[in-house]
C-alpha cells in the first residue's frame, strides 16, 4: 500500500455466503511515538513522561484495550523509547510491529514469528517455544505483540525467576485492569502468585463524542 503497510484479513465461503468479503487495516509507514500521541491527544505529556520513565526502569507492562483501541501502536510507540544499546527480541503471531522502521534509525531487534492461533501452520513453532527460544538469546528488551494464549504461563515463569533484566511489554485484550487479571488468571491459567509479576496495566479506549458520531482514541 503506497505510504504504509496493511493487514488484510479475507473471508470466503462457506462463510462468506454472498462472495469474498475483506477487511483492510492500514498501519502508518513511520511508526507512532510519544509526541504524536500527545499531538492527537490520545496521551498527555505527563502520563507519556510516566511511561518513558518506566521502560527506562526496565518495568512489566501490559498494554490492554478493546479492538482498534491503538493497543499494537502504542506498543510500537514503547519500543521507539528503549534505549537503541539495548538489543530488542519481538515476538508476534502476526507482524505488526514497526521493526524495518526502528532498524532503519539504528536499534538493533531480531524479530520472531510465532505459529498464529487462527491460521495454525503447523510449520511454525507456537509461541510458547518460541518465546523459550527468546529468553535463550541472552538479556534484551522483550515484546510480545499479543499475550494470547499458553505462551503466558512461560512470559510469567521467566518474570517470576528474573531471567529478564530488560523491559518486558505486550499487549492483551482486556478493558480494565480486573478484565486483564481475569483472562490471564482464570483463562489462559497463570497463577495469581505470578500475575504479581506485572508492574503495570495500560488501557487504551475508544471514546465515542456525545453525538455518537466521531470516535476518539484515550
Amino acid at each position: 500500500v503506497k505510504g504504509g503497510r496493511a493487514r488484510v484479513a479475507a473471508i470466503s465461503r462457506p462463510l462468506a455466503v454472498d462472495g469474498l468479503a475483506f477487511a483492510i487495516r492500514r498501519h502508518r509507514e513511520n511508526p507512532w511515538t510519544f509526541p504524536l500521541f500527545i499531538k492527537s491527544r490520545m496521551i498527555d505529556s505527563f502520563s507519556a513522561g510516566l511511561m518513558w520513565f518506566l521502560i527506562d526502569g526496565s518495568r512489566t507492562l501490559l498494554i490492554a484495550g478493546t479492538r482498534s483501541s491503538g493497543k499494537s501502536s502504542f506498543l510500537g510507540a514503547c519500543m521507539v523509547q528503549i534505549m537503541p544499546k539495548i538489543r530488542i527480541i519481538t515476538l508476534e503471531d502476526t507482524i505488526e510491529l514497526p521493526v524495518v522502521a526502528l532498524r532503519d534509525i539504528g536499534f538493533n531487534i531480531e524479530r520472531m514469528k510465532s505459529r498464529s492461533v487462527i491460521t495454525r501452520v503447523e510449520t511454525e513453532l507456537p509461541a510458547e517455544e518460541a518465546l523459550r527460544t527468546a529468553l535463550r538469546l541472552g538479556d534484551s528488551a522483550l515484546i510480545v505483540g499479543e499475550v494470547r494464549s499458553r505462551e503466558a504461563l512461560a512470559l510469567y515463569e521467566a518474570m517470576r525467576v528474573g531471567a529478564l533484566a530488560n523491559l518486558v511489554a505486550g499487549t492483551i485484550h482486556g478493558e480494565s485492569p480486573y478484565g486483564v487479571f481475569d483472562r490471564v488468571v482464570h483463562d489462559l491459567g497463570v497463577p495469581p502468585t505470578s500475575f504479581k509479576a506485572t508492574d503495570l496495566i495500560m488501557i487504551c479506549s475508544s471514546i465515542r463524542s456525545p453525538d455518537m458520531m466521531k470516535t476518539y482514541r484515550r
